[in-house]
């Protein structure tokens, strides 16, 4: 691990002050030191970084290197010197903090935003040893081969020779390897290379490795059940994943997937389609047969999508909003993080914007891995005071969690032209089945002190507190409040059974005599967004949130609903809601990363009808994006590749749709609208 310049100084137009209140919770306390600098080595501390003396730079970043310097200190009860100390430097600060601090969070911030991982100085990063690396074939070692991108490993493979490769043995290894490895390029993965950590890897990522491995295999008379295999893929990819699930089909296999792509479902030779609505308004087969069958159903969201009666919103030319001499800017330079190619991105504010390329073209290194670093530690609890004010809301739980450290190289700019930024990703809102939405959204606690105000909860002196499942007041003690208990069977899976006791119910049975509106505390958990907006109808404090979930088509999830049991792009939605549903400011800059993943025509109308209006509000909205026709929707779009892997990190086309249309270098301009 290595801190370097880059990673704590996120804007080079910033003076020394202002970078040092930035590092919130890292390295903002040593403000009042840095403030100091000047007065002992003549220069003007307004001074911004980029124009310091590198000399400066250095005392900024590394420290006084053992000098002792008369630093002022002032409270109410003394004001002067102290005692001369050494001014220890930021990066030789964070060092220390690493290493002794006791705050969890404090070291997974540390990791995530300032941070990045230093190559072994042994292995160079290979992973093998010395006498590995001695052992080559056409000058490469396996460890040179295991990071190469696909498409390049398959290159150097086929450019071996009998000088190479002697035996008929090696020669069979090279065969099937680049069978294997052409199949990896089938199923849209040739930006991989062999030593990526798997915990790297995007679910549909691992989805498409799966079925690549029984491509060869020659089985038939198996069932394939894929659950949207078209996640995160370009137009482009798509065509090949198609072809391979009909050479699976072709093969005597059966094919069923879970999918809400029209080109997956107009390729199917049968369709069953679910509904009519999500919850406890669906459940129903609303049409079983072929393609043109579901067109003609009513009844079908599907069916009135597919035949081109229900379309996704669109903008005419003059709709869309325009860059001009008043619009801001938000400017990302030298970004050199993973596979970018020393770019600069320029983000206009105040429009939907759209980031796309081919799988593994940069498209979340740029805005995940380096906008985000960037810019977040710009709007914490003690940014700058020439910062706006704002809020991070990257949840604790989330820093660094599950992922690689990642060197974030690049500078950023126009961020004061943003109040402040929030980032909806995909994440799970909690990992136990105790983390439910209502809790996650900040409405229990309300509906808790309902209940604890009515007469009979106060006639046995009940607090809110009894009405907690987390709580021994009120929670069943058999069950802990779960309401189910796992059982342990030897040599077999842990099985879940309702709890004997409350039957399912969380409490004990004396809290569910108390009842609102006729409605015990276990089933408001157990309805759904709608029905407690009905329940609730007179609490505003409670029913502003829940409208907004079913505007955006969550209103058939349950209040109670186990945070484990919800899809990443319900988690995505439940976390917009609830920044939606507190105090906003004008100018926020909203960060989504593929919001239309799992979700059908119906729900993706809704979600681009409250983008928009954001947009209208005077906010700005990024995604990252593969869907053509949300892409034909935004203001601007910035196209990154123009392949995966090493093979991208360029920016290839940027503009309106209409522009990008026009682009000969893009690779989405021929499936816009």
């Amino acid at each position: 691990m290595e801190f370097t310049e880059e990673l704590i100084v996120k804007d080079f137009n910033m003076n020394i002050v202002e970078i040092t209140k930035a590092g919130s919770a890292v390295f903002a306390d040593q403000t009042r030191w840095v403030e100091q600098l000047g007065d002992f080595y003549d220069f003007d501390i307004n001074t911004p970084y980029k124009d310091l003396s590198h000399k400066i730079k250095q005392l900024f970043l590394y420290g006084s290197e053992g000098k002792k310097l008369p630093f002022r200190m002032e409270s109410k009860n003394f004001s002067g010197v102290m005692k001369q100390r050494v001014y220890e430097g930021i990066i030789p600060h964070i060092e220390r903090a690493m290493a002794t601090s006791k705050s969890s969070y404090r070291r997974t911030k540390i990791n995530k935003f300032y941070s990045a991982k230093k190559k072994c100085d042994d292995c160079h990063g290979f992973r093998i040893n010395e006498e590995a690396r001695d052992i080559k074939i056409a000058e490469k070692h396996v460890g040179e081969l295991a990071t190469m991108a696909i498409d390049d490993l398959i290159e150097f493979l086929n450019g071996l020779t009998e000088e190479h490769v002697k035996t008929e043995q090696g020669k069979s290894m090279v065969d099937k390897s680049l069978k294997r490895l052409k199949n990896m390029v089938n199923v849209g993965l040739s930006y991989l290379h062999l030593n990526r950590g798997t915990v790297t890897l995007s679910g549909g990522e691992i989805q498409r490795l799966a079925l690549m491995t029984h491509l060869d295999a020659g089985i038939d008379s198996l069932i394939y059940i894929l659950d949207e295999p078209s996640m995160s893929l370009h137009e482009l990819e798509k065509e090949s994943l198609i072809q391979l699930l009909i050479k699976l089909k072709d093969m005597g296999n059966t094919v069923i997937v879970v999918e809400h792509d029209k080109h997956f479902i107009n390729i199917a030779d049968e369709i069953i389609d679910i509904g009519p609505n999500a919850g406890q308004n669906g459940g129903r087969i609303v049409y079983q047969g072929e393609l043109e069958g579901i067109k003609k159903i009513k009844e079908s969201h599907t069916g009135q999508y597919l035949s081109g009666k229900v379309k996704l919103p669109s903008k005419s030319i003059k709709d869309y909003r325009k860059i001009d001499n008043d619009t801001k800017f938000l400017t990302i330079r030298n970004a050199k993080t993973n596979n970018l190619k020393n770019i600069t991105a320029k983000i206009p504010l105040g429009m939907m914007v759209g980031i796309c390329g081919v799988s593994g073209s940069g498209k979340s290194s740029l805005i995940q891995d380096t906008l985000v670093p960037l810019i977040t530690p710009m709007f914490s609890r003690s940014a700058p005071k020439t910062a706006k004010s704002g809020s991070n809301i990257i949840e604790d739980e989330e820093i660094g969690e599950g992922s690689e450290l990642l060197e974030v190289v690049g500078t950023i700019g126009g961020w004061q032209n943003v109040d402040e930024v929030i980032v909806v990703n995909q994440r799970p809102i909690g990992r136990s089945r105790r983390s439910i939405p209502v809790s996650y959204i900040g409405i229990w606690d309300k509906i808790r002190n309902i209940f604890s105000k009515l007469p009979e909860a106060k006639k046995k002196n009940f607090s809110a507190g009894h009405f907690s499942f987390n709580s021994d007041k009120g929670r069943c003690p058999a069950c802990k409040g779960d309401g189910v208990l796992d059982i342990q069977i030897a040599f077999l899976s842990e099985i879940t059974v309702p709890c004997h006791e409350c039957k399912g119910m969380k409490y004990k049975p004396e809290i569910l005599e108390v009842k609102f509106k006729g409605k015990t505390i276990t089933e408001v958990l157990n309805m759904t967004v709608s029905e407690a907006l009905s329940l609730f109808k007179t609490q505003n404090g409670i029913t502003n949130i829940l409208k907004i979930l079913e505007e955006i088509g969550m209103g058939y999830i349950n209040l109670g609903q186990p945070a484990p049991t919800l899809s990443g792009g319900e988690a995505q939605r439940i976390k917009l809601a609830k920044e939606l549903g507190r105090a906003r400011k004008s100018k926020s800059l909203y960060i989504l990363d593929e919001p239309t993943v799992g979700l059908s025509f119906y729900d993706v109308l809704k979600l681009m009808e409250l983008l928009e209006k954001l947009v209208q509000e005077g906010n700005s909205v990024v995604i990252i994006e593969h869907d053509s026709e949300i892409l034909s929707y935004t203001d601007y779009i910035i196209e990154l590749g123009p392949e995966g892997g090493p093979k991208g990190g360029k920016i290839i086309a940027e503009g309106t749709p209409e522009e990008v249309k026009k682009n000969e270098k893009s690779k989405i301009s021929p499936y816009l609208n």
